[in-house]
């Protein structure tokens, strides 16, 4: 880096291939990719004005994560750069937009004064390990809260709830009720995804995939009827594959939380004052409006309550 610490980092952080994780470039702002294949909308993603507006923290206390990210002078964060409207990266300038995205970036610039962020992507399966062994600062990565998880890492939330949805090949099956996806098979991700299709219809036929792109061929191929997630990912690949379509069937609850060592519960508080922060002075709302509502369309909704749900 030159002329001191910038504000977009290029970097690769190869010594953090733990756990499965693999680092990628992350940055502070710009524009994502401009694909055609599905709703354009998701090309004018762009997060600065809101990261601009965040507040920076004062007279937080010393905890050994928060001494961690100040030594290093950059938030670690496993998230995604491959869902529009909440983290997908420009493989031509590196830039990640988003929700999740602009949420680390507000979060490092309350911790360190200035929104520098790497991104470690990796499984859903391996969030709860890096946080664990310290690979990783924080988690936000549509990660929803679950007493489970809450057994293994902190979280302070929810500050996004989305719920469960269902989508389809653009050209494939009609399905306007949940009860539709009974005795078909139904493409999933394990854990909170695939506990909420087996609640939600008994009758339908998990098939379990470790990734989101997986789940999407499945459907674009015709080897399952749909799929179904939360709305934040389906909503995201729709967006950007014009291949496939969102059905309107919603169901369950989704709330999503920033995830962070179990081991640093004071840690947790600071990111708890955070978010009260920026659901206070209008900052959240600012973030809503210029990522998932330039796909969603519609009117920024109330921030969520705190700690409305179990573990958070």
């Amino acid at each position: 880096m030159t002329e001191g610490r910038l504000a977009r980092r290029d970097v690769v952080r190869a010594a953090l291939l733990t756990a499965g994780a693999v680092p990628l470039l992350a940055a502070c702002g710009g524009r994502a990719a401009a694909r055609t294949t599905g709703n354009s909308a998701y090309a004018t993603i762009d997060q600065t004005g809101a990261v601009e507006h965040g507040p920076v923290g004062t007279g937080l206390p010393e905890t050994p994560t928060l001494r961690r990210i100040r030594d290093r002078g950059v938030l670690l964060q496993s998230g995604s750069v491959t869902m529009a409207g909440f983290g997908l990266m420009n493989p031509r300038t590196g830039r990640i937009t988003g929700f999740d995205a602009g949420i680390a970036q507000l979060l490092a610039k309350y911790l360190l004064g200035r929104p520098e962020v790497d991104t470690i992507t990796g499984g859903a399966d391996t969030r709860e390990a890096i946080l664990q062994n310290h690979s990783v600062d924080v988690a936000v990565s549509t990660y929803t809260i679950k007493k489970s998880r809450a057994r293994l890492v902190n979280f302070s939330g929810p500050y996004y709830i989305a719920r469960s949805g269902v989508l389809v090949a653009a050209n494939g099956h009609v399905v306007n009720a949940l009860n539709d996806l009974a005795g078909q098979e139904v493409a999933v991700q394990p854990g909170a995804a695939e506990e909420a299709l087996r609640a939600g219809c008994p009758a339908a036929k998990p098939v379990v995939f470790e990734e989101s792109s997986q789940c999407s061929a499945a459907v674009r191929q015709g080897r399952v009827h749909a799929w179904s997630a939360n709305t934040a990912i389906l909503l995201g690949k729709a967006a950007v594959d014009g291949r496939l379509r969102m059905t309107p069937v919603t169901f369950g609850s989704s709330p999503f939380g920033i995830g962070t060592p179990k081991d640093d519960p004071e840690f947790k508080k600071i990111v708890v004052g955070f978010l009260e922060k920026i659901m206070a002075d209008g900052t959240w709302r600012m973030l809503w409006e210029q990522t998932v509502g330039v796909l969603a369309g519609t009117a920024a909704p109330e921030p969520p309550k705190l700690g409305s749900v179990p573990g958070s």
